[in-house]
């Protein structure tokens, strides 16, 4: 696998960041301009999805909004977003109140790092 573009224009790879790079490359081939377009539609939506979540108290639509931006997450490499979504699945499922802090927390950290790519 080639390494992406954005890592290269960013002039740095960091072991265990918010986005996997690579993955993000080879699911945008390659294409810096689909990188770059592909990270604004992620901070976009997961904003987004934040704001719904917060007022969000039909349970069904949780879940439905949690599942979608886990499948975000991993389209641009943002395991970590997708592994806090796939917990809060199984937690929403459940008989208690699921909190939603540990999502606003790694989306927070990775639109911070989307925005250090595209800035940098």
């Amino acid at each position: 696998m080639a390494p992406s573009s954005m890592a290269l224009v960013a002039g740095r790879t960091r072991q265990n960041a918010p986005i996997d790079l690579v993955q993000l490359a080879t699911n945008t081939l390659g294409n810096r301009d689909l990188e770059v377009q592909v990270l604004h539609l992620f901070k976009t939506q997961s904003c987004a999805t934040l704001e719904r979540l917060e007022s969000e108290e039909d349970q069904a639509a949780v879940l439905d909004l949690v599942h979608t931006l886990k499948g975000s997450a991993r389209a641009v490499g943002a395991l970590r977003v997708a592994q806090v979504c796939e917990a809060l699945e199984t937690d929403i499922k459940g008989p208690e109140h699921a909190s939603t802090d540990g999502l606003v927390a790694a989306v927070k950290e990775t639109n911070s790092y989307i925005s250090d790519l595209l800035e940098g």
